[in-house]
């Protein structure tokens, strides 16, 4: 009888907490608004929103790269560009910019002080829409998670052959488990984020000829975006249609790859020839970004 109370009261105590921590971690922002910023978000912001900080970092390269500000080197790793940092970029790309000296691994930029200051500081104002949740409140449903986790192991130690507390306390854990990993984004955001995706469809077909597009895209849909729309670019000596081929004539300056959020941006471009040698593995490299996991998951 002792250990049924004991299987009762630790899978019900697990149950509450988990729906304690379900409702802090989805409650913010519940309604949809069609506005919530006043104006467009930023590409950055806009990947944030996806991805949350790893999607922002990746998106703030691919900015990059998409200027010549940076290339793909060797073994996944990124080098500084033959352009100069464009006007008008994003706070993070800046500070990407800034901080990379040589040849650094995407994931090792991303994890210096720097990049990682700039990133946190673009997501006050959609937490503030309540388009992600903050920090803090991640803190708190984690810490409030941490309990539920022993669920199971108590509810089998106290339950005996009984398979019912067992199964609770599975379910409790699993539940803990899918508001852990969740990304920061609120009911709204998710919804946001769906509006954004829906109303900008044709950003999927963009090339390198359309940066502003093709940003964008990376934006909203990360990874799959770069490996179906960044073409492999060719090692140093062989031939790349993209920037040298004599049957495409180079093209002007494309005005400006943050047009879509009203910024100005102005540098060379890959479409523009900016990149007169190509670089080895460009996507892989830049798709490293997403497909790793983050020094910190819980970004």
């Amino acid at each position: 009888m002792v250990r049924v109370v004991v299987g009762a009261v630790s899978v019900g105590a697990a149950w509450f907490l988990l729906l304690v921590a379900a409702v802090l971690r989805l409650r913010p922002g519940a309604g949809p608004v069609p506005d919530p910023l006043g104006r467009r978000l930023t590409p950055v912001e806009t990947a944030l929103l996806r991805g949350g900080d790893w999607g922002a970092a990746q998106t703030a390269l691919v900015e990059l790269y998409l200027a010549g500000s940076v290339e793909a080197g060797w073994r996944r790793t990124v080098r500084p560009g033959a352009a100069g940092l464009p006007r008008g970029c994003s706070a993070v790309a800046r500070a990407m910019y800034h901080a990379l000296f040589g040849s650094l691994h995407p994931r090792r930029l991303y994890g210096l002080d720097r990049v990682r200051d700039a990133v946190r500081k673009a997501a006050p104002e959609l937490e503030q829409a309540r388009l992600v949740v903050s920090r803090r409140r991640v803190g708190v449903v984690r810490g409030l998670l941490l309990p539920v986790f022993a669920a199971a192991p108590l509810g089998a130690a106290a339950g005996g052959q009984t398979a019912g507390w067992l199964l609770l306390g599975l379910l409790a854990d699993a539940g803990a488990v899918a508001l852990w990993v969740r990304p920061r984004r609120t009911l709204r955001g998710a919804a946001h984020l769906a509006r954004l995706r829906r109303s900008h469809a044709e950003a999927r077909r963009a090339t390198e000829r359309r940066p502003d597009a093709l940003l964008l895209s990376v934006a909203l849909f990360g990874a799959p975006a770069l490996r179906a729309q960044l073409p492999r670019s060719q090692p140093p000596g062989s031939s790349s249609i993209s920037s040298r081929s004599p049957t495409c004539p180079r093209r002007a300056q494309p005005r400006s790859l943050l047009h879509h959020s009203g910024d100005h941006f102005s540098g060379p471009s890959r479409a523009s020839g900016g990149d007169p040698h190509g670089s080895p593995q460009a996507p892989s490299t830049l798709i490293e970004l997403s497909d790793s996991s983050p020094p910190n998951p819980g970004c």
